[in-house]
């Protein structure tokens, strides 16, 4: 299972919560805005229908409104604001024409708009159908509007949407029976907007808030950047310490960071320092033990006895496993933290002296290394793994030898056109008590130190066929 950054982490919830917040925050504002606004435009449309109904009357069976309390816009042509009375009966012409001289309101007084234009229209037509326009407002003249049919019980109101000759409006409808006292009529009062009147002030505000949002989105892109960086410095401050550590460039944590990270930086120091002694305590106790035994075992080698061949083999395994353990004590494999070096100047100095020693053998040795090729441990323990190795397969081959390096992860391949090893004795070969003294067939001397030492870099070793016909050995480094 992949696992993401901490960066990468904060980064994305950044993106996340701006993609999500800042949208849904505008949808909200924008919806709450609009809905805002028809419930203002409700409550105007309320108010003038309360104003038309205090003005209205019918006298001698006609419908009469006064224009006292009317707002200007119900006179004023294409103010978006107009106003139709419809009626649910069969009325003829002679009792819809409506006298404006004779209208004088006994209903309930409204404040004065301070326009008395006198004009009344009326409708000369045989009669009218179902939901027959009655009375309308001077600034409905220039309409193509035809009110809807209605099948509101007296007393409900309603506001909705409607269209009208592929136009939109938005209507406050209430029915009623109008009781004038000498007889009652059903009557249905339209106030009609035009949506304009509705989306002009929406479409401002939303192109308002766009602006706004816009702005504010830059910033918060710009804040989160900057907070970004802020909160993840301490985290690539960190490990660029850490990789100077892995790197050897030094042998502490020394930055300062929140609160979060010092007791990280504390701990690794003091895991630091406490590898440090425990590595140099294990190195002198064993030097201490090897330095110890030597002069022991250079007493009996002066010793006359000692030219025995039972003895003399049995001293020599002694020193041979001597100077073994001081190889071990000295070797860096087990460190937590392991230096870098370049392994090509170190193979071309290798290489030069084994053709020295063996240039009776006139020999051809390959390399193929990268000039950036590192190696993440101690100089001692690689020349010590590849002088082992290259000096085996100089001594077993005939004239080839070939090195081959590969870098993440490291690879080291040395191969010979020697005679080989048979597969019988290769698991043989790093066992436990192999004589290091010894040569048989071309390799044995030194394997078990190798095998040691890439093991304890956590490392792989296998011996394969070559195709030059010799062995194979093939080393894996994990980084």
């Amino acid at each position: 299972m992949m696992t993401l950054s901490l960066k990468l982490r904060q980064g994305l919830v950044s993106i996340v919560l701006l993609l999500l917040l800042l949208p849904s925050s505008f949808v909200a504002i924008d919806q709450a805005f609009f809905t805002q606004l028809l419930t203002n435009a409700e409550q105007k449309l309320e108010v003038h229908m309360y104003a038309i109904l205090s003005d209205l009357k019918i006298t001698d069976g006609k419908i009469e409104l006064s224009n006292n309390t009317l707002s200007p816009d119900f006179f004023r042509p294409d103010s978006g604001l107009s106003a139709y009375i419809t009626s649910n009966e069969n009325i003829s012409a002679e009792d819809a024409f409506v006298d404006s001289t004779a209208i004088n309101s006994t209903s309930t007084n409204v404040s004065s708009s301070g326009i008395n234009s006198g004009a009344v229209d009326s409708f000369d037509a045989d009669s009218f159908e179902i939901d027959s326009i009655v009375w309308q407002s001077d600034s409905s003249l220039s309409q193509k509007f035809n009110p809807p049919d209605t099948t509101l019980v007296p007393g409900e109101h309603m506001f909705y949407p409607y269209v009208s000759a592929s136009k939109e409006y938005w209507l406050l409808s209430i029915a009623l029976l109008f009781d004038s006292g000498e007889q009652t009529r059903p009557l249905t009062i339209h106030i009609v907007q035009t949506d304009a009147m509705l989306t002009a002030p929406y479409i401002s505000f939303r192109n308002t808030l766009l602006s706004w949002f816009i702005w504010i989105g830059a910033a918060l892109v710009l804040f989160s950047v900057l907070a970004y960086y802020w909160t993840t410095k301490p985290l690539s401050k960190l490990d660029q310490e850490i990789r100077k550590l892995e790197g050897g460039e030094q042998d502490h944590l020394n930055g300062h960071y929140p609160a979060e990270l010092t007791t990280i930086k504390e701990d690794l120091n003091l895991l630091l320092a406490n590898q440090n002694r425990q590595k140099l305590r294990y190195r002198n106790h064993l030097s201490d033990l090897a330095h110890a035994l030597k002069t022991p075992v250079a007493v009996l080698n002066t010793s006359i006895l000692s030219q025995q061949p039972e003895l003399k083999e049995q001293l020599d395994r002694i020193s041979a496993m001597i100077d073994h353990q001081l190889k071990r004590a000295s070797s860096s494999g087990q460190d937590i933290w392991k230096k870098q070096f370049e392994i090509l100047p170190h193979i071309e100095k290798l290489c030069n002296a084994l053709q020295k020693i063996y240039r009776d053998k006139e020999l051809d040795i390959q390399i193929d290394c990268p000039e950036n090729a590192t190696f993440r441990g101690d100089e001692t323990d690689l020349m010590e793994i590849l002088g082992n190795l290259l000096d085996n397969a100089c001594k077993a081959c005939r004239h080839r030898v070939k090195l081959t390096v590969s870098q993440n992860p490291l690879n080291l391949i040395i191969e010979d056109d020697g005679p080989g090893i048979a597969k019988d004795d290769r698991k043989k070969l790093f066992a436990r008590g192999t004589r290091l003294d010894t040569y048989k067939d071309g390799h044995g001397v030194g394997l078990s130190i190798v095998a040691e030492l890439v093991s304890s870099y956590s490392g792989g070793m296998q011996v394969t066929e070559s195709p030059l016909g010799g062995a194979r050995f093939e080393l894996i480094f994990p980084e």
